[in-house]
């Protein structure tokens, strides 16, 4: 039977139609509709509600995705503000020398005694052994023309064109993380910052971290397809976009550098990261590979090349060796590099020797399990402090009117809590008579006449995500064997490390106090590295050498693990 639902958003009213006893959320997803639900239909989160209307129903929120349309509904969505998503990075300059090359060439009339093909004189003037057929097929249509524009990717020639009309030529850098995408179009010539583009990585509507994709990747049928299909879709969107600001053609983009966590790399390609979840978790692949635009579907050149740089293991991706190319770890002091997100992943290292670790942060970073969390959307609290007055101040997403609360006001309103006696150092809420009960437990209200709350669990959520970074950072010191005070530079990066504030993390202990001085923001770093290795074509050896240097520590593995954890559990004193 077909059901008819009726839904208003934004002051306008659609309608839609699905077969009685399918899961609305499904429904909505597969009609464009964004909803958030960070749990993967799961039920868990509680953040994908929706408004159903009408005399039966007395207008209640339900979640979307625990509610099964058996007959004719009107429902109202509430509208999804658009995330912020980072990406600026430090700006760095890079040598611009890249893979992909522009070369003008001029050749000699052929004569009648040297009959070379054009091919062979075209190779032995660049130094190339080979051409893809359609770079053939453009030679041959110049009707013997020997003023000539190639483009050539290493020893391949990938377009040929008159030097009368030279092709623009382009890259795309993109940093593929697991709630935003972002991807960078660069001018291959002049090395130019031509554009951006960043969207939500609408793998999200799967799960809002990479277990639960993992999860729908092995349970669900096509899981595996359909999250490979929503980054292609989201990848060319990009470009189409790209293009049509700048007065481009897909043709004229000829390499494309993708980075990632191991996840987002595997169901790019198509390839089920099962084995990532279950011990030993071993992937499918960590090495760099090179592969055809047209084998990926991309909306570029057909026959551009698209790079994914190495990772190092199943949690630490080509995102944190991405980060290594612009931060300086071949040097004789100490450095720290954290990227918090879902996972946290850790490396610690100098020129001799690089430590590396993930530990598993959960999604209270993200919003999710947070009882008023959310994205970075407009209306999150982002900063807040009390103070010494016991005045509240905060700061919102946007200046918009407070809704929620993101990773990193999460942060903030706990060490505030902390550091004014609200929360004693297990976590556990002073017996306060301004608390109040929110869902059975205690709970704090963040800002008078709003209705947001921190509540105990919360607190909870949050030492769990941060006890685990904690306790990595801890036995990377230990596995180094140096001291915190030989650490001369912290680096954050990823969205969280760049908008956190370093004050309030190092008063809960997430990260070390003694090194609160030397912490250093990098931004988008991932999103700069591939930038690098998009222009740079040094900086290939480079990532390599990185990820041969790489010594991974596995923290399930470790007997020191738990004792670490739990003592990293404990806020520090003030």
């Amino acid at each position: 039977m077909k059901c008819r639902i009726k839904i208003h958003l934004d002051g306008r009213t659609e309608t839609v139609y699905c077969e009685s006893g399918a899961v609305l959320l499904e429904v909505l997803y597969q009609n464009g509709y964004n909803i958030y639900g960070p749990c993967g239909g799961r039920g868990s989160c509680g953040k994908c509600l929706v408004k159903i209307i009408g005399a039966q129903s007395d207008s209640k929120l339900r979640l979307a995705c625990r509610t099964e349309v058996t007959g004719d509904l009107e429902l109202e969505l509430i509208p999804q503000q658009e995330l912020k998503i980072l990406a600026e990075d430090r700006g760095q300059d890079f040598r611009v020398d890249p893979y992909i090359k522009l070369e003008t060439i001029y050749l000699a009339p052929p004569k009648i005694d040297d009959q070379r093909d054009y091919l062979s004189r075209i190779n032995s003037m660049l130094g190339t052994r080979t051409a893809v057929p359609s770079a053939l097929r453009s030679l041959s249509a110049l009707e013997q023309q020997t003023d000539l524009s190639v483009v050539t990717a290493g020893d391949k020639i990938i377009d040929i064109c008159s030097a009368k009309t030279p092709p623009p030529a382009y890259g795309i850098a993109v940093d593929i993380g697991t709630t935003t995408l972002v991807m960078y179009l660069i001018d291959l010539v002049s090395g130019e910052e031509v554009g951006v583009y960043a969207c939500a990585n609408p793998q999200s509507r799967f799960g809002g971290d990479v277990i639960t994709r993992i999860d729908h990747a092995i349970n669900q049928p096509h899981g595996t397809a359909k999250l490979a299909d929503a980054l292609v879709n989201a990848l060319n969107t990009g470009i189409s976009q790209l293009c049509d600001q700048h007065s481009l053609t897909r043709e004229q983009i000829y390499h494309a550098v993708l980075v990632g966590n191991t996840v987002m790399l595997h169901t790019l390609l198509g390839v089920n990261p099962g084995s990532i979840a279950h011990a030993p978790y071993v992937p499918f692949f960590t090495d760099a590979l090179e592969l055809a635009a047209k084998d990926l579907n991309l909306a570029m050149n057909p026959d551009g090349i698209v790079e994914l740089l190495p990772a190092v293991s199943s949690y630490v991706g080509a995102d944190i060796i991405a980060d290594l190319l612009v931060t300086d770890f071949n040097c004789d002091g100490w450095k720290l590099l954290v990227d918090i997100g879902t996972n946290g992943e850790i490396v610690l290292g100098n020129k001799d020797q690089i430590f590396a670790c993930s530990a598993a942060a959960g999604p209270a970073f993200e919003g999710a399990r947070i009882a008023f969390g959310m994205s970075g959307m407009p209306g999150a609290v982002a900063s807040y402090r009390i103070t010494n007055q016991n005045q509240i101040e905060y700061e919102t997403i946007g200046g918009r009117e407070p809704v929620g609360i993101c990773g990193s006001g999460l942060v903030d309103i706990i060490a505030a809590l902390y550091t004014n006696g609200w929360l004693t150092p297990t976590g556990a809420f002073e017996n306060r008579e301004e608390l109040v009960e929110y869902r059975e437990q205690p709970a704090y209200q963040i800002i008078p006449n709003y209705d947001i709350f921190l509540t105990q669990r919360d607190v909870r959520e949050y030492q769990l995500a941060a006890g685990a970074v904690a306790a990595g950072i801890r036995i990377l010191i230990q596995e180094s064997g140096i001291e915190l005070a030989d650490v001369d530079r912290v680096y954050l990066a990823g969205g969280f490390g760049n908008y956190i504030n370093p004050e309030s993390a190092a008063a809960l202990g997430l990260i070390p106090k003694e090194l609160l001085a030397r912490v250093e923001k990098i931004g988008n770093g991932a999103g700069a590295g591939a930038k690098r290795w998009l222009l740079d074509r040094s900086a290939k050896a480079e990532a390599l050498e990185l990820k041969r240097r790489i010594k991974y520590i596995e923290l399930s593995a470790r007997a020191d693990f738990q004792e670490y954890f739990t003592d990293a559990m404990f806020f520090p004193e003030y």
